[in-house]
């Protein structure tokens, strides 16, 4: 009885140590991913931010910068990160200061993002995409 129960123990500390081990290796991919983006947004590097859309939003959000090219972003932060779905899932916050030529007033835009960790498909397991459309500029 007493050998059967501690197979057990050590089973279910076997299957807790590796859930936990599955949501550390998200949460630091979300992280990165999220990093990435803004660095990429905020150096303007539109080909590499479009990596982190999924399809159906890429090439808006593509279309959409280069349509701004008189466009200068000088910084982009994040302010809000709220976790869901056992860290599969994220609903982000980034502000992003900017000006648009010949303007020299500077705006910010507040950037609501859902980011979702792909479990099927081809990106499954790849790393977490944005599922949201890019803002429009006001």
């Amino acid at each position: 009885m007493r050998s059967s129960m501690s197979r057990c123990l050590v089973l279910f500390m076997v299957v807790l140590l590796t859930a936990c081990g599955a949501l550390k290796v998200t949460e630091k991919q979300r992280t990165k991913a999220v990093d990435d983006f803004m660095y990429a947004l905020r150096w303007q590097r539109y080909q590499e931010a479009a990596a982190f859309f999924t399809s159906e939003h890429r090439r808006a959000f593509l279309d959409q910068m280069e349509d701004l090219r008189d466009l200068k972003v000088t910084d982009v932060r994040l302010q809000r990160v709220e976790p869901a779905d056992e860290g599969r899932r994220v609903e982000t916050r980034l502000e992003m200061d900017y000006y648009l030529l010949p303007s020299a007033t500077l705006k910010t835009l507040r950037i609501d993002q859902t980011w979702v960790y792909p479990t099927t498909g081809d990106s499954a397991g790849s790393s977490f995409l944005i599922t949201t459309p890019f803002p429009k500029f006001p």
